[in-house]
């Protein structure tokens, strides 16, 4: 798609009565090079200006400002003054400031345009922890927007999402602790409820992955001498981390690990749940009008994309897209029971 127009954005702020804005661009683009080079004559030619213009340029900023910007005299480079050094200290702070909120607008606005310019496909960047039922979602977006995944781990994901370097974060919580704890820590530290929302994806079985024919039925098996149990290798690939698991157990290097009842199904191996993963998409609440989070919504809500889910074993997509709040994302967390008093 080529549209014509393009987002710029000037950060020229010196203006006054007889002294233009784009007379003060040139003014503060000639203090810049005089700081640098202490020649007029340098300065003109960087700023494209005549030696005369550069000249009256000056003469009009002191008249402005009521006191002169650069000291000149014959025989010695020239010098900003005590106020020409604070205007182009102004000016960098101006910049310096502004900068973060122009490259943001930048982002924002042609997601704010998309659904009016022809031929435009709306635009969404997602960092997530690897999801069977994401690879589905993804290939069914194909179809209406640009859906940009990148698999990493869960927090990174967040991570991302609150550093703005991605417009939704995918990442999932197990219904028992101490993984659930983990995730609500991660949760507090990088989802800021007044900025952030959240929307249901998916659940999945987690449980205990173990060869056919092994008598591996539960935890208390895990206690058989000889037995080889794998852990989920966190150094992984997160693509791959959990299906290490079933194709370890299926090529016979271990006899039982924990997954996702989707892999076991995938290695046909036998499985015990012991867990349910709620998997979560977080956003900006100010992204939740936009065209790219309105389309993905709409596919998430969709009977194609609740079926695809439905397929994969272990997977439920029941309340997908739905909105809950953080502290609802973490209330069907089992905690332990107390301890009886002696």
């Amino acid at each position: 798609m080529h549209t014509a127009f393009e987002i710029g954005f000037d950060p020229a702020w010196l203006t006054g009565t007889g002294f233009p804005r784009e007379r003060s661009r040139v003014l503060l683009r000639l203090l810049g090079e005089l700081a640098r080079s202490g020649s007029l004559r340098e300065a003109a030619r960087t700023a494209e200006v005549s030696y005369r213009s550069a000249w009256g340029t000056l003469v009009d900023g002191a008249r402005l400002f009521g006191a002169p910007l650069v000291d000149m005299g014959r025989g010695r480079p020239a010098r900003l003054s005590a106020l020409g050094l604070r205007v182009l200290e102004a000016d960098r702070h101006v910049r310096a400031t502004l900068a973060g909120a122009f490259e943001g607008l930048r982002n924002e606005i042609p997601g704010m345009l998309a659904d009016a310019l022809p031929g435009t496909r709306p635009r969404l960047v997602l960092h997530a922890s690897h999801d069977l039922a994401l690879v589905a979602l993804s290939k069914l977006a194909d179809r209406s927007m640009d859906l940009r995944v990148t698999f990493c781990g869960a927090e990174d994901a967040l991570a991302s999402l609150a550093r703005g370097t991605c417009d939704i974060a995918g990442f999932h919580v197990a219904d028992a602790l101490p993984r659930a704890a983990a995730a609500a820590a991660a949760l507090g530290r990088w989802l800021d409820p007044r900025r952030h929302v959240l929307m249901h994806f998916v659940s999945r079985e987690q449980g205990l992955i173990a060869r056919r024919g092994s008598r591996i039925r539960g935890l208390h098996d895990l206690t058989r001498s000889g037995l080889r149990f794998i852990h989920r290798q966190d150094n992984r690939a997160p693509e791959s981390a959990e299906a290490s698991v079933a194709g370890a157990v299926a090529e016979g290097r271990a006899d039982a690990g924990f997954g996702l009842r989707a892999d076991a199904a995938r290695h046909r191996l036998a499985f015990t749940p012991l867990a349910v993963e709620r998997y979560f998409l977080a956003c900006p609440r100010s992204a939740l009008r936009g065209p790219g989070l309105t389309t993905l919504l709409r596919l998430l809500r969709s009977a194609e994309f609740a079926a695809q889910a439905a397929a994969v074993p272990g997977y439920i997509a029941r309340h997908a897209g739905k909105r809950v709040s953080l502290e609802a994302a973490l209330a069907w967390v089992k905690r332990p029971s107390p301890s009886p008093r002696p």
